[in-house]
């Protein structure tokens, strides 16, 4: 008795550890803005131009669930809930581009700032759309490639090029910055994957169901259509984002349990001795 007894409290506790895997517990990456980019004619080098208040993007929260098959990117910026597609100045949400690879950011120029750097042609593997004025607070997107389709530049009002270059332009903003993604006529999304997008208290979060697909070692950027504030930088995962861990309550439940397992049977050969020396002694 005294063995099969511990022995079920045992596996009950292993049991329970076993049961925490479906609540983990995941390490994330915290990416922070530091990127300014290319075309600045703004008064002077700053990372915001315009209202802080309106376009300021402070970091992005990226990490892996589902088993390592979601990746979930969170991006912190007060733009959240403000895009002005339907105002004068013609901004909108921007999609998020990514490019696999530990190696997948190569900006321009010195950072931490990357003054000089702007959009090169292959820059970005993948898309991850979101509508540019959405109508709801969430929705689904696509994963695309974006070789099949057209990688849409930084502008204002369907305006290409920013004051003071172009004449016809009443607003300053950083130009030659990738922002969106129009799909090719009939363009599907990746084979295998989906997107969605969801807009909160100053935070937009993409969750793409890739399967792995995009690693966990890549290059990410996000802007709204202007650019006025851009986050870009490498991406790397930790391990330990892959590895499901008991949430606090559930490793007190299994301590818990294994120190009951230990009193129990603790006591049963307390109870065996006394046994034997009554029928000795009577």
């Amino acid at each position: 008795m005294y063995i099969s007894l511990r022995t079920a409290f045992f596996a009950a506790a292993l049991g329970l550890l076993g049961a925490s895997a479906s609540a983990p517990a995941r390490a994330t990456y915290i990416l922070q803005d530091t990127y300014y980019g290319g075309v600045d004619t703004w008064a002077y080098p700053s990372d915001v131009i315009g209202d802080p208040n309106t376009f300021n993007i402070t970091s992005a929260a990226i990490g892996r669930t589902n088993a390592g098959n979601t990746l979930q990117v969170t991006i912190n910026t007060n733009y959240a809930g403000k895009p002005e597609s339907a105002a004068a100045d013609g901004t909108g949400y921007g999609a998020l581009f990514i490019t696999p690879g530990s190696n997948g950011w190569t900006p321009q120029g010195a950072g931490p700032g990357y003054y000089n750097d702007t959009y090169q042609p292959g820059d970005w593997m993948y898309a991850a759309t979101i509508p540019l004025d959405p109508q709801s607070s969430a929705g689904a997107g696509g994963l695309y490639v974006t070789s099949g389709g057209t990688i849409v530049m930084s502008h204002v009002g369907n305006n290409y090029q920013t004051y003071p270059l172009d004449q016809s332009s009443p607003y300053y903003f950083r130009a030659d910055q990738a922002v969106q993604f129009a799909p090719g006529g009939g363009q599907a999304t990746e084979a295998g994957t989906s997107e969605s997008w969801m807009i909160g208290t100053d935070t937009i979060t993409f969750t793409i169901n890739d399967g792995g697909l995009l690693g966990d070692d890549f290059a990410l950027s996000w802007a709204m259509t202007c650019a006025n504030d851009i986050i870009q930088g490498q991406v790397d995962l930790p391990a330990q984002s892959h590895v499901d861990v008991p949430e606090p309550p559930t490793w007190s439940i299994v301590l818990a349990g294994l120190l009951f397992a230990g009193l129990t049977g603790a006591r049963q050969p307390r109870r065996a001795r006394s046994r034997r020396q009554r029928r000795v002694y009577c």
